[in-house]
C-alpha cells in the first residue's frame, strides 16, 4: 500500500507540471483520479507520453540544444549588428562568446551568472535561464517516470496483451537509457539506480560503467519493439527498434571515445547496429529540396524526436531552437531585432567543409550569398520554414527537436567501420550521405584521412543539430587546434573541463553526492 501511494502521488505530481499531447487522443493525466489509474492500456499510454513530455519540457526550459550540443563548439560567436538593438539582444546573446570558450563562470563560485541577462529571462511565467542546464532533478523526474512505468505494466495492467506489455516495458527502458546518454554527455558521472521508488541516497557511478549498464538493458528489449507505428502521429516520436538501435550506436561510440581497451568491440557493436537500420528498410534519406519535412519532424528520415506543432501545442520558448538565432526576417516574424540574424558560423570553419570549387547542393541550399559574412547577414537557411505572414516577432517556422536521423545512422556506422579499418565499406556509407547532396564520392586514401572525412561529413549534414560539441569530445579532437576553435588542454580534459557544472541542490539530502570538480 505504502508504494501504490508513492506511485499515485507522483502521477499527481506529474501531472501537475506536464500536460499530455492532444494527438494522441488520451486523458490528460491530470483528469485520472488515484483510483481510476493504471486500469487499462489508455493510462499506460498517458503515462508514456507524459514522460517524452517532461523530456520536452527540458529542451525547452532554455537554449538548451543550442548551448550543450553546438555554441560550447566555439565556431559560432553573436553577431554584433544584430545584436546592438535596444531590446537588450545584445546582453542575451553575449553568452555565445562565454561558451565558445568553455566559460562557464563569470565569477569565481558563480555558475553562468545568475545576475547576467541571460540568466534573468522568463517565457510564459517560467524561467527560461541557462543555469537550469546545470540542474539535473528534471531528467531523473524522467528516469523515475520510466521506471514506475516499467514496474507497473510488469506487474499487469488491463486490457494490455502480452505484446503490448512487452512493447511498453521496452519503451520505458530505452527512455531511461536516452536519458541516461544525455546526462552523461552532459555531467560525466551520474547517479543510476533502475528502481521504481528509489529513496535511499546514492553516489554518481562512473559513466562508461553507466552506458555499458544501459547497453546491456536496452539490447536485451529492443526486439520488443515496433519497427513503426500505424498510427502516422508517432512516427518518430516514439520508441521504436530502430530508435533503440540508433541509441544503442550513440553510446557505443561515446564508450569507445573513453574505453580505449574495449573500443574496437564498442566499433563492432556500432556497425552491426548500424547494419541492422539499413536492413529494415524503415527509413530513407530524403531529398535536399523536401529538408524542410525533415526539421518539421514525422519525416521519412526521422529516426527519433521530440515533436512541435502548432496544431497541438503551444509554441515552446523560441530561442529553445538552434534555427531561432541563424535566420532573420522574413525567415522570422517582423521586428527590429529581427533584421538581422543573431549569431553566425566562423568563416574558416565553414571553408573546411566547403572548400572552394568542391560543387555541394547543401552549400547552395542551406546558406545564401551572405554564407562567409561573419555578421547579422548570415543565415542558416537548413532552418528555413513557413512562417505567417504578419506573425509576432518571436514566431518561429515549426521545427522538432530532432535527435537521431538516417543520415546520422549512416555516418555514425561509417565512422565505427572506418575505425575497424574497414575503408571500403565506410567510404559506401559516407557516399551515400554525399550521394543525396550531390557532392563528389570520397575517393581518398583511408586510415585518417578516412576518418577525418567522415567528421566532416558530419559537421555538415548535422550542423545545428546538437551533435557538433559532443562529436569533438568523444573523438579527442576538442583537445587539437586543427579541429577545436578553442582546445581544451589534456588536463583540463582529464579534470572535467567539458563537462557542465552540477547545481549545488544535487547535493541536498544526499551525503554521497560530489558536484563536477571541474567547475
Amino acid at each position: 500500500m505504502k508504494k501504490y501511494f508513492i506511485c499515485l502521488l507522483f502521477v499527481a505530481v506529474c501531472a501537475g507540471q506536464y500536460g499530455c499531447k492532444k494527438f494522441l487522443d488520451v486523458t490528460p493525466i491530470d483528469k485520472l483520479s488515484g483510483l481510476t489509474f493504471w486500469q487499462s492500456q489508455s493510462d499506460v499510454d498517458a503515462f508514456a507520453t507524459d514522460i517524452y513530455a517532461q523530456f520536452r519540457n527540458k529542451l525547452t526550459s532554455t537554449s538548451f540544444l543550442p548551448a550543450v550540443g553546438e555554441l560550447r563548439s566555439g565556431f559560432i560567436l553573436p553577431a554584433t549588428a544584430a545584436n546592438n538593438n535596444s531590446g537588450g539582444e545584445k546582453n542575451i546573446r553575449a553568452v555565445y562568446s562565454q561558451f565558445a570558450v568553455n566559460n562557464l563562470k563569470q565569477s569565481p563560485g558563480a555558475v553562468l551568472d545568475p545576475t547576467a541577462v541571460w540568466n534573468t529571462q522568463t517565457f510564459n511565467g517560467a524561467s527560461v535561464s541557462y543555469a537550469n542546464i546545470t540542474k539535473w532533478f528534471e531528467f531523473y523526474s524522467v528516469i523515475q517516470s520510466a521506471n514506475i512505468m516499467y514496474d507497473r505494466v510488469n506487474k499487469g495492467v488491463p486490457g494490455v496483451s502480452a505484446t503490448d506489455k512487452k512493447r511498453y516495458m521496452a519503451e520505458a527502458v530505452f527512455l531511461r537509457c536516452f536519458t541516461y546518454f544525455f546526462m552523461v554527455r552532459l555531467y560525466g558521472d551520474v547517479t543510476y539506480y533502475t528502481q521504481p521508488y528509489q529513496q535511499d541516497p546514492l553516489p554518481r557511478t562512473n559513466f562508461v560503467t553507466v552506458l555499458n549498464k544501459c547497453i546491456a538493458d536496452l539490447g536485451a528489449v529492443k526486439n520488443d519493439l515496433p519497427l513503426a507505428y500505424s498510427d502516422p502521429a508517432l512516427l518518430a516520436i516514439r520508441a521504436t527498434k530502430g530508435a533503440a538501435d540508433d541509441l544503442l550506436m550513440n553510446m557505443n561510440m561515446w564508450n569507445a571515445g573513453f574505453d580505449k581497451a574495449n573500443q574496437a568491440t564498442y566499433y563492432q557493436n556500432t556497425a552491426d547496429l548500424g547494419a541492422e537500420i539499413i536492413a529494415s528498410n524503415t527509413y530513407q534519406l530524403l531529398p535536399l529540396a523536401n529538408f524542410d519535412q525533415v526539421m518539421r519532424g514525422r519525416s521519412a528520415e526521422g529516426i527519433f524526436e521530440f515533436g512541435q506543432s502548432t496544431n497541438y501545442e503551444a509554441q515552446a520558448y523560441w530561442r529553445s531552437f538552434f534555427g531561432e538565432m541563424m535566420l532573420r526576417y522574413p525567415n522570422k516574424g517582423a521586428a527590429t531585432d529581427n533584421n538581422s540574424s543573431h549569431a553566425y558560423f566562423k568563416a574558416a570553419y565553414l571553408l573546411r567543409l566547403y572548400p572552394t570549387g568542391v560543387p555541394d547542393d547543401r552549400l547552395t541550399q542551406w546558406f545564401d550569398n551572405t554564407w562567409l559574412s561573419e555578421s547579422g547577414n548570415f543565415q542558416l537557411l537548413k532552418y528555413k520554414g513557413i512562417v505567417p505572414t504578419g506573425a509576432a516577432a518571436q514566431t518561429i517556422p515549426e521545427w522538432g527537436f530532432i535527435m537521431f536521423r538516417y543520415a546520422e545512422a549512416i555516418l555514425l556506422r561509417a565512422e565505427a567501420l572506418a575505425g575497424l579499418g574497414k575503408d571500403g565499406e565506410a567510404a559506401n556509407m559516407l557516399n551515400m550521405v554525399r550521394a543525396r547532396a550531390n557532392a563528389p564520392a570520397y575517393a581518398g586514401p583511408g586510415g585518417q584521412d578516412l576518418q577525418d572525412a567522415i567528421f566532416n561529413e558530419r559537421c555538415k549534414e548535422l550542423m545545428g543539430e546538437g551533435h557538433l560539441y559532443f562529436d569533438l569530445i568523444r573523438t579527442g579532437r576538442i583537445l587539437d587546434p586543427k579541429w577545436a576553435a578553442n582546445p581544451l588542454t589534456q588536463d583540463q580534459f582529464d579534470r572535467g573541463g567539458w563537462t557542465w557544472p552540477i547545481d549545488a541542490s544535487a547535493l541536498y539530502n544526499n551525503p554521497y553526492m560530489s558536484l563536477n570538480p571541474y567547475w
